[in-house]
């Protein structure tokens, strides 16, 4: 029998101590993520800080990291990496939302200048390599983060936040919430949503929230980082860091109702008129079409030539499926002509299309209008399946010269990364081809009528996603990179 167990260690009082703060702070938050004043039973060290005169809750500093309950807006998806950053550990995790570009591209923005000031330590620039096998940290140094902490009506509140990680062990947290209008696209800090004259008012109290600060109320900045409740209160995380060991921001100061709301603009009643309705529910974008900055994150496009087959094409859909994969399938027209249904399906599992000629020729071996016409057949024939005509082409065998060029009226999408998948017949050949040839941006070549490449999909995929690669569409590898008819593309290019 031991002599002594965790109950009996000299660090269980502290062990005890953080399992009570847990447990409290599992009352702060209710199932649908919005913060709730809980019942707290007041300490003689809390009652002494405590302001009679002002509603306030001070929570033990290292609860603004520990308590992130998960919170979905309609049309919204989480997007995350592991990344080694000028030699320190990144974890980031951040939601974009269907139909909001503007949000999505400030988003964007944001986590590479983030990204690039910590590539900057070692003289470099963030690249999606980073981000290629990059072991899961026992402790990061940074953490970054943007999600969505409320929404109501067509408004959505979110939350930026990076928290630091020195050599010391002291953290520092910078957090700002901004809210979205999802009808205007209009995007705002939500300390902008108050009346000027009252900034002071929420600095002073944001100000009382952080243990031992002693400077004068004026030289504290105003906080950023301002959540409404449904209910209309406002609260305010402290921008401030505490010691070592501890998670800065101090805590978080609640101001009632009635007193928050005489704080906001004319723009401010507004958003929280809405912000105590339901989500309006939103139309939502084609999985294959969402947004995902391949600047970030490490992407490659998976394409299938030839199909589609009832069988083999079938088969790897749901591959497709069981992993979150998206692809890009170039179907010939004859056989999306014989198997109309199997073609459909690939679209409305939100995989692209592409062109890849009615009867799979040498375009090169044929005059301008017989390319013209092999193009226009494969588009009536694919959109006699699908309803809509592709944009995209890949001449077969990859042969394309001027003419051809010319004559396609589409971008011709080529590849970076041959698997050889039709030669070989053996994934035991062709998956470590591709493992081993693969870089960030690239489109790979594979063919989904042969049952043998079908047969290696899933072992190839997994792998790739364990390496951290997201695999995409064409469309969503080049978003953002203009593709002109007649230009040959392979890959993604790099970050200018």
């Amino acid at each position: 029998m031991r002599e002594q167990g965790p109950w009996r260690s000299k660090g269980a009082v502290s062990w005890l101590m953080n399992v009570a703060w847990l447990c409290a702070a599992a009352l702060v938050f209710t199932g649908d993520g919005n913060p709730k004043s809980p019942v707290v039973e007041p300490t003689p060290q809390t009652a002494a800080r405590a302001s009679p005169s002002r509603e306030q809750l001070v929570l033990p500093p290292a609860l603004s990291d520990v308590v992130r309950m998960p919170f979905s807006v309609p049309g919204g998806y989480p997007v995350s990496l592991i990344a080694r950053v000028g030699g320190r550990q990144v974890r980031a995790s951040w939601t974009y939302v269907d139909n909001l570009p503007g949000w999505n591209s400030h988003l964007d923005s944001w986590l590479l200048d983030t990204l690039d000031k910590a590539a900057a330590s070692s003289g470099s620039r963030y690249s999606p390599r980073m981000a290629l096998n990059a072991a899961m940290p026992a402790e990061d140094s940074l953490t970054v983060t943007a999600e969505p902490v409320l929404a109501g009506g067509t408004w959505i509140m979110f939350r930026e936040r990076v928290t630091d990680t020195g050599p010391d062990r002291t953290r520092t947290v910078n957090s700002q919430t901004f809210t979205i209008d999802t009808v205007s696209g209009e995007l705002r800090p939500a300390i902008e949503l108050l009346r000027p004259e009252a900034v002071d008012r929420i600095r002073s109290r944001a100000s009382s929230v952080p243990v031992a600060i002693a400077a004068p109320t004026a030289q504290h900045p105003a906080p950023a980082d301002l959540v409404f409740t449904p209910s209309g209160e406002l609260q305010i995380s402290s921008p401030y860091a505490t010691e070592r060991g501890r998670t800065g921001g101090g805590g978080i100061a609640t101001i009632p109702a009635g007193e928050a709301e005489s704080m906001l603009s004319e723009a401010g009643r507004r958003m929280l008129s809405q912000l105590q309705t339901p989500a309006a529910t939103r139309p939502l974008t084609p999985l294959g079409l969402r947004h995902i900055n391949c600047d970030i994150v490490p992407c490659a496009a998976l394409t299938y030539d030839d199909g589609p087959d009832t069988t083999t094409t079938a088969q790897l859909l749901t591959i497709l499926k069981n992993t979150g994969a998206e692809a890009t399938f170039f179907m010939t027209g004859s056989n999306a002509a014989a198997h109309p249904a199997t073609a459909r399906q690939v679209a409305e599992a939100g995989h692209a299309i592409g062109n890849h000629t009615y009867s799979h020729p040498y375009l090169t071996k044929l005059p301008p209008a017989g390319v013209k016409s092999e193009i226009d057949g494969a588009d009536a024939a694919i959109r006699a399946a699908i309803g809509s005509s592709p944009s995209l082409m890949r001449p077969p065998y990859g042969a394309a010269d001027a003419t051809v060029q010319s004559a396609v009226g589409k971008p011709l999408i080529l590849w970076a990364v041959d698997s050889l998948d039709w030669q070989s017949r053996n994934p035991a050949l062709f998956v470590p081809k591709v493992l081993k040839e693969i870089s960030p941006g690239d489109v790979v070549l594979m063919h989904d009528v042969d049952p043998t490449t079908i047969a290696g999909q899933q072992e190839l995929i997994t792998s790739l996603q364990g390496m951290g690669y997201r695999l995409v569409t064409v469309p969503q590898l080049f978003e953002g990179t203009p593709l002109a008819a007649g230009h040959v593309y392979r890959a993604r290019p790099g970050r200018r």
